[in-house]
């Protein structure tokens, strides 16, 4: 009896480990509560992004609209654990991104003709309403500038 009981509590503890990423779930972003760069991307008027899991991999739909109404929208696959991502739709050309997974944030490097030109840090709160989103990248002056772009779970 012992032994079963010990059983069940290591299959329920490697369940547990096997959790979907808390990322997982449609944001929205919260543009009051962001911060954007005069010398970066102005404010869109809303954005939303879906991440689902699919086959051990993660597609996140992301969804732009600008405020002048042009809506843009990209669909990005990685691994779940992090890897290189693959775009399918509304691509920058010559853009290339890795995932990664770091003790349960998300971190994102992105690549412009192999070189490094921007970061974006992915971390969802402990409650799990909200995700916080530090952007660092360069315009096209080569102005660095910093976002935080806040989401909240819908």
């Amino acid at each position: 009896m012992r032994k079963a009981i010990l059983l069940l509590a290591v299959f329920g503890l490697a369940g547990s480990l096997w959790a979907a990423d808390p990322i997982i779930g449609t944001w929205k972003l919260n543009v009051a509560k962001s911060k954007f760069s005069p010398l970066g991307w102005a404010a869109p008027k809303e954005q939303s992004e879906t991440y689902r899991e699919i086959d051990g991999k993660i597609e996140l739909t992301w969804k732009n609209v600008e405020t002048n109404g042009t809506t843009l929208v990209s669909i990005i696959t990685f691994p779940s654990q992090g890897g290189s991502a693959k775009c399918s739709q509304f691509c920058m050309e010559g853009v290339s991104f890795v995932q990664t997974l770091i003790a349960g944030e998300w971190y994102v490097t992105y690549l412009r003709d192999g070189k490094q030109f921007q970061t974006r840090h992915k971390a969802v709160s402990k409650d799990g309403k909200t995700m916080r989103q530090t952007l660092r990248s360069v315009n096209d002056e080569g102005q660095p500038f910093e976002l935080l772009l806040v989401f909240d779970r819908q």
